[in-house]
């Protein structure tokens, strides 16, 4: 990666917010603890604009140049894009964000797909931008039972910590007040430390954990979150992406909560959001 600074991607960011090519507004706060998980709902008018599910389009973008003949991404300003990662991968900013900045990683082969597992390459990027930019955390969203809104293979990077991280690895042993099977792993000799080879290893094992919970028998890979955050790599098995109206990306299952408007806070609050994340994961 050449030698970009945290500083010098949040001055294109903001000149890019500037100029109408990012999406990015102020948000309102509302914190929660549900039945002990901590929740931080963070409102977001700027987001409706956001494409929430597959297949969802959005006119603003669509006359846009699309990342690559297989894409459902789509690129209006090249200046978005960063540099090339591993030869495999865009870092890229984000279109549609609520921190500043907000990353986009995507793979090279644009006919490479979001229901696909995360391989080595995958990792070698993960990696390389978690190191080079220690405040932020990288998140996958595999399928869109595990949350995604898009098809083409693609990790996001975003300002860490997530909201209930804390709380998470405080009772990773107990599992106390985590309302979903999650199966961690610490890397003690740090991310830095760390070949994507050993990542890869952990995250087959721990996938074949969470298929086992899961019940899964089918030979494609199942819905889940990844979370790569602090030395700890996190795997969340997912049921559903959407119940009674509340929907959940790897982000929202670990307690930050983006949303477009006061309603659907209430969503989730009408239903529980302790049993919203029990739906959209499995229990625990």
């Amino acid at each position: 990666m050449n030698q970009q600074s945290e500083e010098s991607l949040t001055e294109r960011f903001d000149q890019l917010v500037a100029e109408g090519v990012i999406v990015y507004g102020p948000h309102e706060s509302i914190r929660v603890e549900a039945e002990g998980y901590p929740i931080s709902f963070r409102i977001c008018p700027a987001l409706a604009t956001k494409p929430h599910t597959v297949g969802a389009s959005n006119p603003a973008f669509n006359s846009s140049r699309k990342w690559g003949p297989g894409s459902d991404m789509f690129c209006p300003d090249e200046r978005l894009i960063l540099t090339q990662l591993n030869g495999t991968h865009d870092l890229a900013l984000n279109l549609f964000c609520v921190d500043r900045p907000q990353l986009l990683i995507l793979t090279l082969d644009s006919y490479k797909r979001q229901h696909e597992a995360l391989d080595q390459d995958d990792f070698t990027v993960m990696l390389e931008t978690l190191n080079r930019f220690p405040s932020m955390y990288t998140i996958f969203n595999c399928g869109e039972r595990g949350g995604c809104s898009r098809v083409h293979k693609h990790v996001q990077g975003l300002r860490g910590p997530p909201h209930a991280f804390e709380h998470i690895i405080n009772n990773v042993d107990t599992k106390a007040n985590i309302p979903f099977k999650i199966f961690t792993h610490h890397f003690s000799q740090t991310f830095a430390r760390t070949s994507a080879e050993e990542v890869l290893a952990v995250y087959t094992t721990l996938l074949q954990q969470a298929m086992v919970v899961m019940q899964w028998e089918e030979d494609d890979c199942p819905p889940h979150n990844v979370v790569m955050w602090r030395d700890w790599f996190f795997v969340v098995p997912r049921r559903k992406g959407i119940f009674e109206g509340a929907s959940a990306n790897a982000g929202r299952m670990l307690g930050s909560v983006w949303v477009s408007g006061r309603e659907h806070v209430d969503e989730w609050m009408k239903v529980g959001c302790v049993d919203v994340l029990r739906e959209l994961g499995v229990p625990a």
